[in-house]
């Protein structure tokens, strides 16, 4: 799947579960914070995870995710992954270069490569820490043993959700779907590779903003793709030049947009809506642009050459025609 496909007939969601996964990633934010974390409605809190946010020599152990359970259905569960509490400041662990990817258990051909950054706070442990994020997430399967796993994350808790998405499809396969939200790319082409040849399209639903930078990273040059299917929403601060990415990529934001445009038909919605990030802003969702998605790191890389080049021009010489 190339990553610039143009934009097609989207998968329908179901706004019931998807807003309720929306809530899920937003009280794992909370959870993190220690801030009170509201379940989705429907649901009760029952359990929590950590990992290991490795800082070069050092680190420390943080809350990274909640378990839900359904009160409807005792075997219906959500594991919610959260991002970073500024989100953006996620990029400072994610370290592009790319490790192996292992299961928990069992094998999966050819061995996908992921970003070494997700993977170490997935598979990692330091500190006083007994169990890595994997191992915690595998004892809450087996202490809980789902009959319906729903998945989900925003931002680095989707990247997180998708590594822990193809473990389970791989060591214990079980009914699950991972819906995320904005993520960025989690691995090159053998992850791509491995992970649609075990989790169907329709079981692992990548929903973002057209105008987030966020899923276009990594960097184009580190030849990451995408995985599972996509769904667009549109969004930004109406009447500003400047991207306001925190806007684009705010999980509130893109929560307002969804619950607006999920029960309409098409699941596209026209309007407008206070920014979460700065509420004198206001946000102006339209439907996504029929054009192919764009890769708006490379964008911002091609506008710092741009201003590099005004300050520092070219001698004469080198700027005279052959």
């Amino acid at each position: 799947m190339n990553k610039l496909t143009a934009v097609s007939a989207q998968p329908t969601l179901d706004t019931t579960l998807t807003l309720a996964l929306a809530a899920a990633s937003q009280a794992a934010y909370a959870y993190y914070s220690g801030g009170p974390s509201v379940p989705p409605q429907g649901y009760t809190q029952v359990a929590g995870w950590t990992g290991w946010d490795a800082i070069l020599s050092t680190g420390s152990e943080e809350k990274y995710g909640l378990v839900f359970q359904s009160q409807t259905d005792s075997g219906t569960f959500i594991f919610a992954f959260r991002g970073t509490d500024s989100d953006l400041d996620a990029w400072e662990d994610v370290h592009f270069l790319t490790t192996d990817f292992q299961p928990t258990s069992g094998s999966i051909s050819p061995t996908p490569r992921v970003a070494s950054g997700f993977y170490g706070i997935y598979d990692g442990k330091g500190g006083s820490m007994t169990q890595s994020m994997r191992q915690q997430l595998f004892a809450l399967l087996a202490k809980y043993r789902p009959t319906q796993l729903y998945v989900t994350g925003h931002s680095l808790g989707a990247a997180l959700s998708q590594l822990f998405s193809l473990d389970v499809a791989i060591s214990q396969p079980m009914p699950a779907l991972n819906i995320n939200f904005a993520s960025p790319m989690v691995g090159t082409d053998s992850w791509q590779s491995a992970y649609q040849a075990t989790i169907p399209a329709a079981n692992s639903i990548r929903v973002y903003n057209y105008w987030d930078y966020v899923p276009s990273l990594p960097p184009d040059a580190f030849g990451y793709r995408t995985v599972g299917e996509g769904f667009l929403t549109s969004f930004y601060v109406q009447g500003e030049w400047f991207p306001h990415e925190l806007s684009r990529h705010s999980i509130v934001n893109l929560t307002t947009v969804l619950a607006n445009a999920l029960p309409l038909n098409p699941q596209q919605w026209n309007g407008t809506f206070p920014d979460y990030v700065e509420p004198s802003w206001t946000m102006l969702s339209t439907p996504p642009p029929t054009t192919a998605p764009v890769r708006w790191v490379e964008k911002m890389r091609e506008h710092m050459a741009y201003e590099r080049a005004l300050r520092h021009p070219a001698p004469a010489a080198e700027l005279a025609p052959a």
